[in-house]
């Protein structure tokens, strides 16, 4: 059974990443310090710290935090379908929901903001959305093998971050509709050139 105290650790701990994606939302992630989610949650630096090491454990925890929402809502979001063309139209808005309805998690898992990407320490939970895409694009393009699957995988991440960031960054004109449905019709004209 869990005591009072680590129930408590763990309230705190959950309102300290909490506060540094708030910070992080209105100020960017420059501005994310130990100091600065202590005197927001008003507690002491010392208490933080007693959380988290240090600022690069704080974030390492939100990448992985970051990395494994999109893919839960990646897996939810296609297993609705049994379509191949519907998941992979789903995969896509998915994860163009994700990146703007979550825009500091996004920024810190792709190294916007000037924020180190730390690809080692989270490769698994990368991996995971690596692996729900290429099972989609298998089932929806039957005919690749191993290597063309992961090529096409790649490049639909590619375009499918591209034009989020670009959104997120008001460097696309345009509804998010409009954007959400240029990053899926980009995706799957790449996609069907690969039938050729």
């Amino acid at each position: 059974m869990v005591s009072r105290f680590e129930r408590e650790q763990i309230r705190l701990r959950e309102e300290v990443l909490k506060t540094a994606l708030h910070i992080a939302e209105s100020n960017g992630w420059s501005n994310v310090s130990i100091r600065k989610i202590a005197s927001e949650i008003e507690y002491s630096t010392t208490k933080v710290y007693e959380l988290f090491e240090n600022k690069e454990h704080l974030i390492l925890e939100l990448l992985r935090n970051g990395f494994k929402l999109l893919a839960n809502q990646l897996e939810e979001a296609v297993s609705k379908y049994s379509d191949p063309q519907k998941q992979a139209i789903a995969l896509g808005k998915a994860y163009c929901t994700f990146a703007w309805e979550n825009g500091a998690y996004y920024r810190i898992m792709y190294g916007m903001d000037g924020v180190p990407f730390g690809v080692e320490q989270t490769w698994q939970e990368g991996m995971r959305i690596g692996e729900i895409s290429k099972k989609v694009l298998a089932s929806y393009m039957p005919y690749c093998n191993d290597e063309e699957i992961n090529h096409y995988v790649y490049a639909a991440w590619g375009t499918l971050h591209g034009i989020s960031s670009l959104f997120m960054s008001g460097r696309l004109y345009g509804t998010r509709e409009q954007a959400e449905e240029l990053a899926v019709q980009a995706v799957l004209d790449m996609l069907r050139k690969g039938e050729d």
